[in-house]
């Protein structure tokens, strides 16, 4: 999404996150099950600031905003990496 138009970055997360996420957050319960309720808020914490800069992101884009709409896609893409990064720890801990 990065060089798109920021006034399109909206119908660009419409199309391109909702499965994405979906499939993350259809999936969640595992971690608890498997990991612990520490881990899974460890992993969920990030996951979910990242949601609210994406939210932030779409409003900013329908709202022009342009500045912002680059701020907190960067935001966004710092805490889905951190929640992965956590994730992917967890997993190496287990094997």
């Amino acid at each position: 999404m990065g060089d798109d138009n920021p006034y399109e970055a909206r119908v660009r997360i419409d199309e391109l996150l909702p499965v994405h996420l979906d499939t993350f957050v259809e999936a969640r319960r595992s971690i608890a099950h498997i990991y612990g309720l520490q881990a899974y808020a460890d992993v969920m914490s990030p996951f979910a600031a990242g949601e609210r800069h994406i939210n932030r992101v779409w409003s900013a884009s329908a709202d022009g905003y342009v500045d912002e709409v680059s701020a907190y896609l960067d935001k966004a893409a710092e805490q889905f990496a951190d929640a992965l990064g956590r994730l992917r720890d967890l997993q190496q801990e287990a094997t």
